[in-house]
């Protein structure tokens, strides 16, 4: 199935703020078998978005969009929705008594604009939005026979329309609790009740993108089967197995002979499955020795300590981090002279200063990380790296972060 995502609002068009909705949905329908051929974005002007929405119904089987959805005049998406299908909106029960619950919970009446969410287009159902007040809108079309209709790839000749708020912890709460099942119950129609999606996700860390892809060739062509992606986050690549069969077995019979060739391919260069971090990684090597660590960074402000301590293995071994002046030149020493000091420690994590200036493309100085076993009288190095103080500004710091928990995981 193919689908298209759009993003409503001004604040989107206008730059005000980042549409992570759509990068979120793209990931979370790739995972499901289905295509994300087009992400669009449209202001808060109702003629525009029933364009944008006509447009997609002639070339999506699922139109998702997200925003427009409260109570107030430029939340337009409902009428959108009814205008592009031709229906009127009407009066929703179940939308009505969701509304009055909230507003009986806070002990107040329903302001009069915030009515409009009871309504919805004529044959839609409500999304559950336990909570906020704006339900969702689940509508399903007959496709429409006008413009490139006869000649778009899709593979139904109904479109289902599916309106989430824009809000991203609302849009991911009503996802998980509706939409994935929505998107699953659409397969097992089309192929039948037995049909199963099954994904399996890779992460590696050291190489490149271009690099991956190269050494997976041929796991990575288009027509593969299973299909096998490959994204580019902060320096991780991750590759995500995707199958589509009978049973969630036979998925795992297609996917397993994949993953095996992949960890053949790039060994050591893997660091994890699933959610995994490399912050989760070293912390369950800590946890798994029974001992502790410690984090002393310059360059990077903090974000060491805060990968670790952001991670849910933390809480029985990381010990917290220091901060020492980060365009001060510090020798290795005297970072774990301070580390020693403030925290009873087996481990120190050191990332060093930073050179003056933003990092550049050809770069000649370099920032050392390293990893002491600091858990005897007699601290030691155990190993330490320089790096090219090179990349683009915007992920420099995850590099260096990512750099020494790598260097950790190695040992």
């Amino acid at each position: 199935m193919l689908a298209e995502i759009i993003a409503n609002g001004d604040e989107i068009t206008s730059g005000k703020i980042l549409d992570t909705n759509s990068q979120w949905l793209s990931r979370e329908l790739e995972a499901l078998g289905v295509s994300v051929l087009y992400h669009t974005a449209v202001g808060d002007e109702l003629e525009s978005m029933v364009h944008v929405l006509q447009i997609a119904m002639n070339r999506a089987d699922i139109v998702i969009t997200t925003g427009g959805l409260g109570p107030t005049a430029d939340d337009l998406t409902r009428q959108a929705f009814a205008d592009a299908v031709g229906v009127p909106l009407l009066e929703n029960a179940e939308s009505r008594q969701h509304l009055e619950e909230i507003y009986a919970r806070r002990g107040t009446e329903i302001p009069p604009n915030a009515r409009t969410q009871m309504f919805l287009p004529k044959g839609a159902s409500p999304i559950r939005n336990p909570n906020g007040t704006a339900p969702g809108i689940d509508l399903t079309v007959k496709r429409p026979v006008a413009g490139d209709a006869a000649n778009a790839p899709t593979h139904t000749d109904f479109v289902r329309l599916l309106a989430y708020p824009g809000v991203p912890a609302e849009m991911v709460e009503m996802w998980n609790d509706t939409g994935r099942q929505t998107i699953l119950a659409l397969h097992r129609q089309l192929k039948g009740e037995q049909h199963t999606i099954k994904d399996r996700l890779i992460h590696s860390f050291g190489l490149g993108e271009s690099v991956v892809e190269n050494m997976l060739s041929g796991l990575v062509a288009r027509d593969h089967i299973p299909k096998v992606g490959i994204t580019a986050t902060q320096g991780t690549i991750t590759l995500r197995i995707v199958a589509e069969a009978e049973s969630e077995d036979q998925c795992v019979a297609l996917i397993e002979p994949v993953a095996m060739l992949i960890y053949e391919t790039l060994g050591d260069r893997i660091f994890g499955e699933g959610t995994d971090t490399l912050a989760d990684v070293v912390c369950r090597i800590v946890k798994f020795q029974n001992k502790k660590i410690a984090v002393v960074e310059s360059g990077t402000r903090g974000l060491l300590a805060a990968a670790l301590g952001g991670s849910a293995e933390s809480a029985a071994c990381f010990l917290g981090g220091i901060v020492v002046p980060p365009r001060t030149p510090i020798t290795p020493e005297r970072m774990i002279e301070i580390g020693r000091k403030m925290f009873d420690a087996d481990y120190l994590l050191l990332i060093g200063a930073y050179p003056e200036g933003q990092p550049g493309r050809t770069r000649s100085e370099e920032v050392f990380v390293a990893v002491v076993d600091v858990g005897d009288s007699q601290a030691s190095i155990l190993r330490m790296r320089s790096f090219p103080f090179v990349g683009h500004p915007g992920i420099i710091d995850d590099l260096y972060v990512k750099r020494v928990l790598d260097v950790f995981r190695l040992l």
